[in-house]
This record gives C-alpha cells, sequence and structure tokens, in this order.
C-alpha cells in the first residue's frame, strides 16, 4: 500500500491557501489555532503567533487575525497587508516579551456572544522578570482596526492577566478551557510550567472563569479564589506541570467540559516518562486551589506516561470524537518515544467514557477499546511534538486527528543546523481501531501526510483545526512552518488546507503484486489493484475502481462509481484479467471506462457513449458479432472483440462479468483518450 500524501507546495487557493510572515526572525507559525468567528460575520477566523516579530521593541511579538471568507481565497496571503477587513495585527507590549508564543481562540468568555481570543507572553515581566503575561481580546461585529497594541486593553476590548512570580512562564501555554463550571459561559486556562508551588519547576496551572458581568484591565493571577477561577498545582519538583494545557471536551459524558494539563517532566514509569491530568468540570463549584495529587478518579485522573524520556504529554488536545460513541475522547503527544526508532515519536489517544476512570490511567495498557497507540515513522521525527483535534475535515460524521513531526523529512535533507522541512498527519475518526497504529500505514482511506515544503521550514511545529473558514461546511485545518523563509530567513509560514471529501486531493489507495483487500472510505476515493487477483471495494463515495492484472472483484458500493480499464498500451488479456463488477447500477450512475489506447478497434469519439453505434453490441453471440465491445445479456460477460465476425475474438477476449447481467445501454460507458 502506498501513502496517501499532500505537497503543501501544491496549495492553489481552491484547496488552501499560504500564508506568509512579514520579516526575516519573526518566525511567525509557531503558533497558530483557530479563532472561532470574532467578527460575528458567519465564518471562522484564524490566529497566528510570531513571537520574534518586533512592533514595539526586539521579540516583542505580534499576533495575526486572518478573517473567514465564503469569496475565496488567493493561493497566498502575505500577513503585512491585513487592513482590519480581511483580518487584522495584533502588537505585543514590550522588547523581549515574546507574546504570541501561545494562541487560542478563548471562546467567548464575555457572553456577549461574540468569540473571543487568548494570547501569551511568557517572557512580560509584570510581577517580576519573565513571570508572563496573557491577553484576551474580546470579538465584536463593529470592525478591527488594521492593528491593535496591546497595551490598549482597558475591560471593555479585552483584558490582560499577569503572572505571579518572577520566572514563572505564566502564558506559556494558553487554551479556552470550556465551560468548566457549568454556568453556560467559557472560561480559560494558561499554564505556568516553573511556577514553584510544591517544589522548584512543579508547574501552576489556571482556570479562569468566563462572567457577562465586565472584566477589569487587568486581572491578577495570585487573585483567583474559586468564584472567580482557581489555581491547579503541580505535584512534584521539575515536573513542569502546565507546560501544555487545553479543554478536553466532555470525556465522562455528565455534559460538563473538562481540562487536560501536561507534566512532559514528570516520573511515573521512569524518569521524565511524563503525566498528563483530566480534571472534570462541575457545576458544584471548586475551592481556590485544586492539588493533581488529589485527583482519585471522581474529580480527575492521571496518565502515565510509558517509558523513561518519553516527555509524554509535552503536547496534548481534546480530539473530539473520533469513534463517534458520543463521548469527547484525548490526545496525547510523546514526542522522544522510540516506537520505530530514537525520538520516531508516539501519540496516544484516550476514549471518553460515562463508566467512570480509575485514578490513573497507563498509557501502556490501551488496547483499541480504551483508545490506541500511534507511532511515528522514522528516528528522530519527534511524532507527536503537535497534537490536536482537526474537526471532521472528511465530513464522514467522526472527528478526526492531527499529529505534527516537524523534524521529518520528505521535502529536503537536514540543514546545517540537523532540522526538516516537516510532516504533519490526518488520522481519520472511525468506530473501530486496533491497539496501534503506524502512521506509515495511512493510505487516503484511514488518513493522509501532509509534506512540509523545504529543509528547514519546521512545518507541523504548530498544528490545529481551523474550524470553517471558507464556509463550505468542512473544517479545514492550518499548520505552521516557522523555519520558512517567504519573506526572509525564518519569517515564517502556515498553511490553511481546506477540508473536504476529497481533502488533500482524492485518497488513492494501491495495491501489491499479490492479491489484496483494498476498502475505500464514504468518500470519493481511487483503488488500483494492480496485480494480483484483488478484491476493491469502494464503499460510498464516486469512487474510481482498476481492478489491473489479474482476476479481481471490484465492488462500487454507494455512489456513482466508474470501472476503469487501461493498461496504456494495447490489450493484452494477461494485463486486463477477467474481473467480476459485482453492484453495477445505472440508477446511481455507475460507468464502465474504456481507454482507447488499450481498445484501440473503438473508432467512437472521446465521451459518454458510442458516437459510432456499430461499435457496441447487446447479443449473445459474441464472437460472431461485428461490433468491438460486446455484452452478453445472459451471462452478463463483456468481451473485446477486434476480428469482426470471424470467429473468435482476434487479440481481444473476455474483459468483465457483471453479476447479475444487468441490462447495458450504450450510455453505461465512458471512452477516454
Amino acid at each position: 500500500m502506498v501513502i496517501s500524501s499532500f505537497n503543501l507546495s501544491n496549495l492553489d487557493g481552491t484547496n488552501g491557501f499560504t500564508i506568509n510572515g512579514i520579516a526575516a526572525g519573526d518566525y511567525s507559525g509557531r503558533s497558530v489555532s483557530s479563532a472561532g468567528d470574532v467578527n460575528n460575520d458567519g465564518f471562522d477566523d484564524l490566529i497566528i503567533g510570531a513571537y520574534n516579530a518586533d512592533p514595539n521593541g526586539d521579540s516583542s511579538g505580534q499576533s495575526y487575525v486572518v478573517f473567514g471568507s465564503s469569496n475565496g481565497f488567493s493561493s497566498t496571503l502575505n500577513l503585512s497587508n491585513l487592513n482590519g477587513a480581511n483580518g487584522f495585527t495584533i502588537n505585543g507590549i514590550a522588547a523581549y516579551d515574546y507574546s504570541g508564543w501561545s494562541v487560542s481562540s478563548a471562546g467567548d468568555v464575555n457572553n456577549d456572544g461574540f468569540d473571543d481570543l487568548i494570547i501569551g507572553a511568557y517572557n512580560a515581566d509584570p510581577n517580576g522578570t519573565n513571570s508572563g503575561q496573557s491577553y484576551v481580546v474580546f470579538g465584536k461585529s463593529t470592525g478591527f482596526d488594521a492593528t491593535l497594541n496591546l497595551y490598549n486593553l482597558d475591560g471593555t476590548n479585552g483584558f490582560t492577566i499577569n503572572g505571579i512570580a518572577a520566572d514563572d512562564y505564566s502564558g506559556e501555554s494558553v487554551s479556552s478551557a470550556g465551560d468548566v463550571n457549568d454556568d453556560g459561559i467559557a472560561d480559560l486556562i494558561i499554564g505556568a510550567r516553573l511556577a514553584d508551588p510544591n517544589g522548584l519547576y512543579s508547574g501552576q496551572s489556571y482556570v479562569v472563569f468566563g462572567k457577562s458581568t465586565g472584566f477589569d484591565a487587568t486581572l491578577n493571577l495570585y487573585n483567583l479564589d474559586g468564584t472567580n477561577g482557581f489555581t491547579i498545582n503541580g505535584i512534584a519538583a521539575y515536573d513542569q506541570s502546565g507546560a501544555s494545557v487545553s479543554s478536553a471536551g466532555d470525556v465522562n459524558g455528565d455534559g460538563i467540559d473538562d481540562l487536560i494539563i501536561g507534566a512532559y517532566l514528570a516520573d511515573p514509569n521512569g524518569t521524565n516518562s511524563g503525566q498528563s491530568y483530566v480534571v472534570f468540570g462541575k457545576s458544584t463549584g471548586f475551592t481556590a486551589t485544586l492539588n493533581l495529587s488529589t485527583l482519585n478518579g471522581t474529580n480527575g485522573f492521571t496518565i502515565n506516561g510509558i517509558s523513561s524520556s518519553d516527555f509524554s504529554g509535552r503536547s496534548i488536545s481534546s480530539a473530539g470524537d473520533v469513534n463517534n460513541d458520543g463521548f469527547d475522547d484525548l490526545i496525547i503527544g510523546a514526542y522522544a518515544a522510540n516506537a520505530n526508532g530514537f525520538y520516531s515519536g508516539q501519540s496516544y489517544v484516550v476514549f471518553g467514557k460515562s463508566t467512570g476512570f480509575s485514578s490513573s490511567l497507563n498509557l501502556s495498557s490501551l488496547n483499541g477499546y480504551n483508545g490506541f497507540t500511534i507511532n511515528g515513522i522514522a528516528a528522530y521525527d519527534i511524532s507527536g511534538a503537535s497534537v490536536s483535534s482537526a474537526g471532521d475535515v472528511n465530513s464522514d460524521g467522526f472527528d478526526d486527528l492531527i499529529i505534527g513531526a516537524h523534524y521529518a523529512n520528505p521535502n529536503g535533507f537536514a540543514n546545517a543546523n540537523g532540522f526538516y522541512s516537516g510532516q504533519s498527519y490526518v488520522v481519520f475518526g472511525n468506530t473501530g481501531f486496533s491497539a496501534t497504529l503506524n502512521l506509515s500505514t495511512l493510505n487516503g482511506a484511514n488518513g493522509f501526510t501532509i509534506n512540509g515544503i523545504a529543509g528547514g521550514d519546521y512545518s507541523g511545529t504548530s498544528i490545529s483545526s481551523a474550524g470553517d473558514v471558507n464556509n463550505d461546511g468542512f473544517d479545514d485545518l492550518i499548520i505552521g512552518a516557522p523555519g520558512a523563509d517567504p519573506n526572509g530567513t525564518n519569517s515564517g509560514q502556515s498553511y490553511v488546507l481546506f477540508g473536504g471529501t476529497n481533502i488533500g486531493g482524492t485518497p488513492e489507495v494501491t495495491g501489491t503484486p499479490g492479491a489484496d483487500t483494498l476498502p475505500g472510505t464514504i468518500n470519493k476515493d481511487i483503488i488500483d489493484g494492480k496485480a494480483g487477483n484483488d478484491t476493491i471495494d469502494g464503499k460510498a463515495g464516486n469512487d474510481l475502481l482498476i481492478g489491473g492484472a489479474g482476476n479481481d472483484t471490484l465492488v462500487g458500493g454507494i455512489g456513482a462509481d466508474r470501472f476503469l480499464y487501461d493498461t496504456n498500451a494495447r490489450f493484452d488479456s494477461s494485463a486486463i484479467g477477467l474481473d467480476t463488477i459485482s453492484d453495477f447500477k445505472q440508477s446511481q450512475g455507475d460507468k464502465i471506462v474504456l481507454d482507447k489506447t488499450t481498445f484501440s478497434a473503438i473508432t467512437s469519439a472521446v465521451g459518454t457513449g458510442f458516437s459510432n453505434a456499430s461499435n457496441f453490441e447487446v447479443t449473445t453471440l459474441g464472437a460472431a458479432s461485428t461490433a468491438v465491445i460486446v455484452y452478453n445479456p445472459v451471462t452478463g460477460q463483456l468481451f473485446y472483440n477486434t476480428n469482426g465476425s470471424v470467429a473468435g475474438f482476434g487479440i481481444g477476449g473476455p474483459f468483465a462479468i457483471l453479476t447479475g447481467a444487468p441490462t447495458l445501454a450504450a450510455s453505461d460507458f465512458v471512452l477516454q483518450a
């Protein structure tokens, strides 16, 4: 089986578009996210961070909001062209704040009906050097200027959230928290991995409750008291809890959103094996402080990494509902795991459920029923360094996943620093999974690979669902490549890939020289059996089925399917075989496609049907027919007849049998050059 893949260099405005950073060294695309619908026009928007941009001093940082639209996109958008109508720029406050290191949709935290944004600047100094700041920018329908300076947030247009102590790095990770207190208003979560509540660098996270009564211009995180939010303390020194934070969706099925927090340097199964923590939402209130050591299965649970130095939990996210059982699932990355070589990386999907969780879950126990493991492809790929829900990109009713491996090397050898062009992987949701999925087996039916463009781009450093930015009903993707060089070295690029039934191009599944069973998806597929006696099942969608050499069984399934006979050479029965088309249905628009290079005796013009009516005949006397293509209405056999009424078929012969011998007409054929 070959891997179905998409090259980001092929984005052309119809399948997605490229977003170019502004200046050398900006590292635009270090963080990317859906922004929700911040301008309330009905289209999802995007946010991109460039932490090293210099709007208010060196490395003060910038973030960029790109508005969604149904009017189409050019193949390329330069962030320097944002003008308030197509998006706007958000400037960091002071030199070396690194504003935009982390960006996310915040949901609607002020309950005004508009989605809001959150931006992290972990190097800002509100309460000591590198205490960190985060900024909430309110959405609105009255328009945005081309530029917003974060120092102008005043409580009416957004507010600033100050870290507690020097070197906490508050805001290095930020996210919407969903609605964890069940009051109907979206909440926020902010990580400070170097805070010291239970030893040096044990880490803290902070939940800030949304409210409809307004915010002051500034909120100090040390003022969280259980009514306006709460603090979540890491367990042990050097765990760095809060290095990653996210909404978890509703994993326990109680109707209230939950949280997930990563501590990638925790030591449950060896040094730096890593831990993640799920904190259940509740409507009965929170105390001012929650210690993660008190999670007991009723208020949340702990997820343990597998082996020393896996760094499990360095990336975490809600996975949506990938198995469509009605419960939200989780995805956790361990970029240093060694599944297929040193630092090849692993990711883990943990299924949600309503039957309760134990106080801890070992990721080594995932068995396909409670979740599954996703293995990176090659050594040093660091697959799982970024993970996210992808939304439902192929519109099959199942949420999908996206995983980044920004050291992977599909399009360029290592540069002088040893870094790579990068890859991302979309894994389609499904009703059932094996215990393990190797990303090398993605074939277009179960997911596909997205290749970075050039060496040193780091494509896949950041990944996210983009929402539906072009308003076509399909979720889209956004991928960041901060090392790309569109406007100077490391200016950075981001890529939006539109979802659809044929996302990334039509999935192509190819057989081996042996006998294969090749299933399609519920969408449009191209399935080529090659040699061997294959069984090809297109399932749903308007599929193209190619049996190739061998006696193949072709099942179109639901949809207007095409059964193609084309060997790129003159007809040779050994190169075509005798196929069985088991479910040819005119009512669904099925067609048999004959290539005129292979069926060279056909004199009809290219197109549907036979312009030369004498080329096709329905008769039980196939060998005696003067037609070139002959169909036996009793046996369902199709013949290629090259010698007219002379006995035999010349160099031709039977090439297909239609099960049930359905009635065939000339209009059931398509001729191609």
